[in-house]
């Protein structure tokens, strides 16, 4: 989710997709955020930490590129990150 995330504000920047080669490039306001979605141990605790960032991450890059779509995924992504 996290790469998608990238890959996905880098499509709208006009910056490279693949392989995240353009993430070095994206503005702080975009890529400080993200480095929440980074995993630091595999504990239960840590991994759902990381997953609701992420899916927090791609909601509001969802919400530059087209908030009607992100208002409709919101709930979906807020449900997969918090289910038990």
């Amino acid at each position: 989710m996290r790469t998608q995330t990238i890959a996905l504000a880098c499509h709208r920047l006009g910056l490279p997709t693949s392989f995240a080669k353009g993430a070095h490039l994206l503005p702080a306001d975009i890529s400080g955020p993200l480095e929440t979605t980074l995993v630091r141990s595999t504990d239960e605790t840590e991994l759902r930490r990381a997953l609701l960032a992420a899916a927090t991450a791609l909601a509001a890059e969802l919400t530059r590129t087209d908030p009607n779509l992100a208002g409709r995924l919101r709930p979906i992504l807020t449900e997969l990150a918090t289910t038990t």
